[in-house]
């Protein structure tokens, strides 16, 4: 349901009631300048004002900016005092001759210095490129008010772009990139505990990292929001000054993953509100240029109403609709058609003041136009150019919305700190009544305009109040019997009341004419109560503000958080934060899996464990201890002490959410590692389980099966290795891609590199229908499965593994097997088995090739094959697998008068047979493509004749080696072997 404006309508009544005339911050807060008489000593006046109305004023005199005519600056807690009474106060003192406040002198000239700004026609349209003068959002007007940055109280406006990343080079930033000074980079901490590790530079979804690098289409996005303005660099954004978080998503448009995408500024922003500022951003803003084209809100219930828990907290989000010609009413589109209060969603007008052909519309989904096509911004590789679509034409609204957070009005600011969704509604209001109209618009849109910044931000400044409310209510020096409860005032305020309740109370208690900070004693432990303030101005009064809660200390509860520190292979540091009414504490740990608690009782806030074991997994927990036998029992935590190896230490992104009820992976087999299991809810953490041993500069092979819950799918299988230990699957640590989808067990060779870095490492195995799109956070509907494992690289011994392991020739009964030279070897241990075997039956060979006899026909095995030198012997080389053939024997083509030339040989593209039929002619005859397995991956059937020419692989297959066979009604032919080469 869009906003009421009856309900707008209120509000800024309340805010605006008995103002005289329109009232924003023209004046430095705190500073007054006076002129004294020839004769006066500034320090005796300002010593005479130390406190005023009995508050404590903290006046000083900073400098005396014109000794001729004795004319000096002061400054003074304009938090504390009201500003006009004490400036009334000082100008009726015998030794002044005048005083004022220090105003604020405003820059006239708002065309920004950047070179590149007569391009943007967008800010301001002079004709330039044959566009229609003043079809702009009237950029250089609104910049003669406020060209962004900070609210009237002193808050950094934040706007966050959710796209693909952004060019962390680019010149045309500069300070306007957003970074969480509350957060250590690189420390693999969550150091302000807000959920996120390391999150210094913003986030990745895709990787759980702040990795925001990239920016091909969020680079533009972000510059109109924000690109630095009059810095002679480039071109300016929206707001000249502003900070942009970027988060990172790549278009990631599941619902997961939008949600995981927007809840980054929303934890932000509500640690902000919750802290008074202290903690968190002052996020106002989110852009979303991505979309779902023909989708509808009840496809995605959640994440429409998640705009409406943003906007709850204070924040406004803007959203692109389709690039196409369509009514969104009709065709629906994500997250355009979201009926959400807290929702600006965008078409695409161009230069010529109209709306694109190819941009969506919709008179209840779509409520403005804003300038797109064609606007000049930041562009990747650290340049500019122009950018276009809906993409382009909604930064523009959310940069409106920063700036309008920016408008010189602390009563606008007081009423986004007590009600930040009642602020947030105001500026979409703002935006959507300022619009400019647009006749192509017209009966399209929810307004039938296009944004135009100045006519919103003088609604804005039309609004605003006298009577301003105080901010930053909050309470400090917390005690179990007390607590001081602060605010800011400000100087059209002459009084304040206070009253408190404690939770469950009807009655209030009532303070009368109170100053910050104010103390609050006598009251009860462990309890909550509810703090609001009334406010009184010179003509009226504004009632009691919303109320805010705080919770007196003395509640016996387990401390949190705790913290290990100084992590070792035996031991840790373990602290956590005083509790008021511990009396001691327990602190418990077991090893995993071990059902003995072990136990230590102190009164001191931490433990140091020793004797730990290396690489253990161990459980802990805290107790906290009161009087009267309470006690309340901390959650149990797990710690992994040092040893692992990379493997298990570093912390990996998680694979997200794959839905393995249908599909998962049956197997993995490399090495000595033989995994079967079964669907493990999506993800196999089996990094505690199987490992095997791989040498540097060897090559493995590796088998990959999928299972099914019925019927088979197209799967593919992507395996990742850490191979630089950096706790990053990187696109250059893809060790095995085969390049297609499989229905059935697939084998493919992994070659780990001479100078992989020794050690224990992560290897990921994905598995995901159609197609794998990246190691991490994969959320929606994707189907498979995710498996971990740790192996472990090791140097290359002296006896190598046999290189180039195949097969020769594959009949019914027997195998021929081959592989290359080991210089030292002198000789091999063959192994083979059917593949639902356990025990190996093994062979000696002197050679490098060897023949299995006594094989069943029509049955799967594996071969592996050991390097044997004097002084050593090497790990087994396989697992290769092959079937044998289904029929009895193998006729040999040229004893039934066929004749076969295969060309060419190697293929890139398809390879043809020739066959010459000397026998008997119609015969249904099959020539097929098999691979090394056995599978059967092409058959073409066609009657017999005198010449055949038959093309296989039309369709592709992966580089490898396969087998051409012909089959007639009672013969199998083998015709040779082919190689496909990339």
């Amino acid at each position: 349901m869009k906003i009421h404006k009856a309900f707008l309508l209120g509000l800024v009544t309340m805010l605006c009631a008995g103002k005289a005339k329109t009232q924003f911050l023209d004046h430095a807060l705190g500073e007054i300048i006076i002129q004294l008489q020839p004769d006066a000593d500034i320090r005796r006046l300002t010593g005479t004002f130390t406190t005023f109305n009995g508050q404590p004023t903290d006046m000083e005199a900073v400098r005396e900016v014109s000794p001729p005519l004795r004319i000096w600056l002061c400054r003074f807690d304009h938090a504390k005092i009201n500003e006009n009474r004490l400036l009334e106060s000082i100008r009726h003192r015998p030794e002044v001759l005048l005083a004022q406040f220090n105003h604020i002198v405003r820059q006239r000239n708002t065309t920004p210095n950047d070179p590149l700004f007569g391009q943007q026609w967008d800010m301001l349209n002079t004709g330039q490129g044959g566009g229609v003068v003043n079809a702009d959002i009237d950029a250089d007007l609104a910049w003669d008010l406020t060209t962004g940055g900070l609210t009237a109280d002193g808050d950094t406006i934040v706007v966050c772009v959710i796209d693909d990343g952004l060019d962390l080079n680019h010149e045309d930033f500069g300070d306007n990139l957003w970074v969480n000074h509350a957060e250590i980079p690189g420390n693999n901490q969550d150091d302000d505990l807000n959920g996120y590790i390391d999150d210094y530079r913003g986030w990745n979804i895709l990787q759980d990292n702040d990795n925001i690098s990239g920016g091909f289409h969020g680079t533009s996005v972000a510059g109109i929001v924000g690109a630095k303005g009059n810095n002679g660099i480039g071109v300016t954004g929206v707001n000249w000054n502003v900070k942009l978080m970027i988060v990172k998503n790549n278009f990631t448009t599941n619902e997961a993953a939008v949600l995981e995408a927007y809840s980054y500024p929303l934890v932000q922003r509500m640690m902000y509100n919750a802290s008074n500022g202290e903690k968190g951003a002052f996020v106002v803003a989110t852009n979303a240029s991505w979309g779902v084209d023909d989708a509808f809100p009840e496809d995605a219930p959640i994440w429409c109403s998640f705009y409406d828990s943003l906007g709850v907290h204070g924040i406004l989000n803007c959203g692109a609709t389709a690039n196409a010609n369509v009514n969104v009413d009709e065709t629906g589109d994500l997250p355009t058609s979201c009926p959400s209060d807290y929702l600006l969603t965008v078409t695409n007008i161009n230069r010529m003041d109209v709306k694109v052909n190819q941009a969506g519309y919709g008179l209840t989904t779509i409520d403005l136009g804003a300038f797109g096509e064609g606007a000049y911004t930041t562009s990747v590789g650290n340049t500019y150019g122009p950018f276009g679509g809906t993409s382009g034409a909604t930064p523009h609204v959310t940069g409106a919305v920063g700036l309008l957070y920016s408008a010189p009005c602390p009563s606008f600011i007081a009423v986004a700190k007590s009600d930040p969704a009642a602020a947030a509604q105001m500026v979409r209001q703002y935006i959507l009544e300022g619009i400019t109209p647009v006749a192509s618009l017209q009966g399209k849109t929810v307004t039938g305009g296009r944004l135009n910044l100045n006519n919103s931000l003088q609604l804005l400044m039309d609004n605003c109040g006298d009577c301003q409310p105080p901010t930053s209510l909050a309470a400090g020096a917390i005690s179990d019997v007390g607590m001081t409860v602060t605010w800011l005032a400000n100087d059209s305020i002459t009084r304040i009341d206070l009253r408190y309740r404690a939770e469950g109370d009807n009655d209030w208690n009532v303070i009368d004419n109170v100053h910050s900070p104010y103390p609050l004693t006598g009251l009860t432990a462990c309890t909550e109560y509810e703090i609001q303030l009334k406010t009184y101005c010179q003509d009226e009064d504004l009632g009691f503000s919303v109320g805010r809660i705080f919770k007196t200390d003395g509640c016996c509860e387990a401390p949190a958080p705790l913290v290990v520190n100084n992590l070792s292979q035996t031991g840790a540091i373990l602290t956590w934060p005083s509790i008021l009414a511990a009396q001691s504490y327990t602190v418990r740990w077991r090893e995993e899996g071990t059902p003995e608690w072990m136990t230590f009782q102190t009164t001191n806030t931490s433990f140091t464990w020793t004797n730990f074991s290396p690489c253990g997994n161990y459980e802990y927990q805290v107790i906290t201890n009161c009087a009267a036998g309470q006690a309340d029992t901390g959650m149990v935590q797990t710690l992994l002490t040092r040893g692992c190896g990379p493997c298990r230490e570093k912390t990996y992104c998680s694979v997200g959410n794959l839905t393995a009820t249908d599909e998962w992976i049956k197997r993995v087999r490399i090495g000595s590692i033989d995994n079967a299991t079964g669907a493990n809810n999506g993800y196999g953490d089996f990094t505690n389980g199987p490992t095997t041993i791989l040498e540097q500069g060897g090559t493995y092979p590796i088998t990959l099966e999928p299972a099914y819950a019925s019927q088979a799918f197209n799967e593919y299988f992507k395996v990742w290795m850490d191979l630089d230990q950096d706790g990053v699957f990187s696109n250059a640590e893809i060790v095995y891609d085969p390049l297609q989808t499989t229905k059935v067990p697939i084998t493919g060779m992994i070659h780990i590199p001479p100078a992989a870095p020794l050690g224990n490492i992560r290897m990921r195995v994905m598995m995901v229908f159609q197609t794998v799109p990246g190691p991490c956070s994969l959320f929606g509907n994707v189907y498979g499965e995710a498996e971990d494992y740790c192996v472990e690289i090791v140097p290359t011994s002296n006896c190598a593994l046999p290189p180039l392991l195949d097969t020769v020739e594959v009949l019914s009964k027997s195998a021929k097997i081959k592989w290359d030279k080991v210089a030292p070897a002198v000789e091999y241990l063959v192994r083979y088995r059917a593949v639902t075997d356990i025990n190996w039956i093994e062979l000696t060979a002197q050679d490098t090739s060897i023949e299995i006899a006594g094989l069943t026909n029509c049955t799967s095995y594996e071969v592996q094959v050991q390097s044997r030198c004097s002084q050593e012997e090497s790990l087994f080389a396989g697992n290769l697998p092959f079937t044998t053939d289904c029929t009895s024997a193998v006729a040999d083509p040229s004893e039934s008068g066929i004749s076969a030339r295969i060309s060419p040989n190697p293929f890139s593209e398809s390879v043809w047979v020739d066959l010459g039929w000397t026998g008997k002619l119609g015969l249904g005859v099959e020539v097929e493509l098999v691979d090394v397995t056995g599978k059967i991956l092409e058959t073409v059937h066609f009657k017999a004749n005198r010449n055949q020419r038959v093309e296989l692989a039309r369709d592709g297959v992966a580089p490898g080696l396969y087998l051409v066979r012909l089959k007639t009604e009672n013969q199998y032919f083998t015709l040779g072997k082919v190689v496909k080469i990339r």
